[in-house]
């Protein structure tokens, strides 16, 4: 006899079927969900939106009359080419600073020195020099004169060698090679040692008095930078010629430091690390090196490898990334421009997402690889195709965006980067036209022997794009590098530094190291910039441009009175931040806070327009 069920039993029953219907339509959906984004229809409903807020407006305090500020000389010889090298890495170094100056030839004469806090010569030969004795009064009685390049053994140098701590000048010129850093002339680089060929002086052999304050050698220990007093002011005698070069404006500011008691000039204070060519389509196939190492093809390492080191990186150095992003590798230069497949869009949306997730920010680089340049721009031999018109370079720019757009609707792209940072004035502007949007132009800050990168300073160009250059790059740790580093550290309070994800695969660009050696390396350049430089703020491109619009608009005035120093800052906005050099101590600041970060140097946070400091008693 059938067996009847009860009431509940038939409820029982009907509940679970309910519930079985249920997952099973819910995983139906899922699966037709996973289809249309498979489908890539989906993708248009991924918000990712980057507002940004607007810098505050910009205040002024008013000033007193009659404060007497900073001025400085520079005075070099328009018939050495050196000379105006030198005297033109100076001015800019003072720009930055903030400081004003005066320029005057050799043969010109200024009636009163002793208005200058500190004077500066960028040539050779001083006995082109009028009233050289001027000079030596002028430190006699407490200036300071810093000679910025290697003088020749002329009657003049020969008549003032004692007074510059010159025991024995043997009269001949040499190249030494490489550095040895005796002291913290550049924040945080004191014991920086390197035999590198890349840093090489034409320098006097000579031997100098005990009294004689030695700060920098070559690495043969011949002396390249001393302080010699005399009376109540010194001389600082450079005794080589790499001053000439924008990569040394770093040790400029610290020389200028050793010069002035008290130093004090604004920095960006940050850290950004750019990961150009990301995301971009992955090469499909196997590396054998990287395949030995990891037991994965190319596709799987990069998902599980490298950028699984890379978030680690990011998290233990606090770094943010800014990517910059390529939609093929392709070589077509003129429309109609071939669409990323779904793979790439795959690519662009984990990897996207992945890099949003851990605060950073994504910027474009171009639809292909092919630097936006027409015939005869570029010189380096890189078999890149030349464009044809701007249109077509533009047309290329809006293939890009429809591309990031597909995944990322509401994101703003506000920072480009140049393939290979070349790029030509119509290119730029076929650049602007693509992307409403852009903001900010991030290229290289030192030229290459052909001459056809795209090099910038940090500035605010007329047409309101502001040029943000990185100033180093690679995995590798080499002495060379980190120069660069020290450098815009010690000038700028600035490390941008950009690598690509591919530089394991490129045996100039990874060193045919395997990923192991090159990921240790760059971890230990991440390590000291925070060991020495654990003050920096770590940005993505967008807010770090508007940092570097903080600091180029900002106009500080320095008053050193006594035992106070009061700071007035034009076109203030909240937080500026200043670099101070002192052998002093800050006892007492008002409207300012202030960090040790090295024996004779601190952090000052600016929070007012008008601050000041008290230090200690001498």
């Amino acid at each position: 006899m059938a067996k009847v069920l009860s009431n509940s039993g038939r409820a029982a029953r009907l509940m679970l079927i309910r519930k079985l219907s249920i997952i099973i339509i819910a995983l139906v959906v899922l699966a037709a969900g996973f289809m249309v984004l498979r489908s890539h229809g989906l993708l248009k409903f991924v918000k990712n939106a980057n507002l940004q807020e607007e810098l505050p407006e910009a205040i002024s305090p008013k000033i007193p009359a009659n404060i007497d500020f900073e001025k400085y000389l520079i005075v070099s010889n328009a018939q050495e080419n050196n000379s105006l090298k030198t005297e033109e890495q100076l001015k800019a170094v003072l720009e930055f600073m903030k400081k004003d100056y005066q320029t005057i030839n050799i043969d010109q004469q200024v009636q009163d020195l002793s208005g200058f806090d500190c004077i500066f010569l960028t040539f050779e030969r001083l006995d082109f020099l009028k009233n050289l004795s001027d000079y030596t009064d002028y430190v006699n009685a407490g200036g300071n004169l810093v000679f910025l390049t290697r003088p020749v053994t002329d009657k003049s140098l020969k008549s003032i060698s004692s007074l510059l701590g010159i025991r024995e000048n043997l009269g001949e010129i040499i190249n030494t090679y490489g550095i040895k850093m005796l002291a913290d002339v550049i924040i945080g680089a004191g014991d920086f040692k390197s035999d590198t060929d890349t840093i090489i002086n034409s320098s006097l052999r000579l031997e100098l008095d005990p009294e004689a304050r030695i700060f920098i050698v070559s690495y043969e220990d011949i002396p390249i930078l001393w302080e010699q007093n005399y009376g109540k002011g010194s001389f600082i005698v450079f005794n080589g010629t790499m001053l000439n070069a924008k990569n040394n404006r770093g040790l400029i500011a610290g020389i200028i430091a050793l010069a002035k008691e008290n130093l004090i000039y604004p920095i960006i204070n940050l850290k950004m690390i750019h990961i150009d060519d990301f995301p971009a389509p992955i090469p499909a196939g196997r590396d054998e090196k990287i395949y030995e190492e990891f037991n994965r093809d190319i596709p799987q390492f990069y998902k599980e490898v490298w950028w699984t080191d890379m978030i680690k990186i990011s998290k233990k150095f606090d770094i943010k990334y800014s990517s910059f992003i390529i939609e093929s590798y392709n070589n077509v230069t003129e429309p109609p421009f071939p669409r990323g497949d779904s793979k790439d869009i795959k690519n662009l949306l984990f990897f996207g997402k992945e890099l949003l997730g851990i605060g950073g920010e994504m910027g474009l680089h171009g639809y292909n690889h092919q630097p936006l340049a027409m015939k005869g721009h570029i010189k380096q031999d890189l078999e890149y195709i030349a464009w044809k018109s701007e249109n077509d370079m533009a047309e290329s720019i809006k293939e890009l965006m429809r591309f990031v757009k597909s995944v990322f609707s509401q994101y703003s792209f506000r920072a480009y980067v140049p393939p290979s940072n070349i790029l030509s004035p119509e290119g730029r502007q076929a650049v602007i036209e693509g992307n409403p949007d852009l903001k900010i132009i991030a290229s290289v800050y030192l030229t290459n022997k052909e001459g056809d990168v795209y090099v910038q300073e940090l500035s605010i160009a007329e047409d309101g794009i502001i040029e943000f250059p990185r100033i180093s790059s690679g995995h590798e740790n080499e002495d060379g590098k980190m120069w660069s580093i020290y450098n815009g550290l010690n000038l700028y309070g600035l490390f941008a530094h950009f690598i690509h994800p591919d530089d394991v695969l490129d045996p100039d660009r990874g060193g045919g190291k395997s990923w192991t050696q090159l990921s240790r390396e760059f971890a230990s350049i991440l390590e000291e910039v925070n060991q020495d430089y654990g003050w920096l703020r770590s940005f993505t491109i967008s807010p770090a441009g508007q940092e570097l619009v903080k600091y180029l608009e900002c106009k500080p005035q320095i008053e050193y009175k006594d035992d106070i120093i009061t700071i007035y800052t034009e076109d203030f906005r909240p937080d500026i931040y200043y670099i101070m050099r002192t052998k002093r101590k800050i006892i007492e600041s008002e409207k300012c806070d202030y960090l040790k970060i090295s024996d004779d140097a601190y952090l000052l946070t600016i929070k007012d327009a008008i601050c000041s400091l008290k230090l200690e008693v001498k």
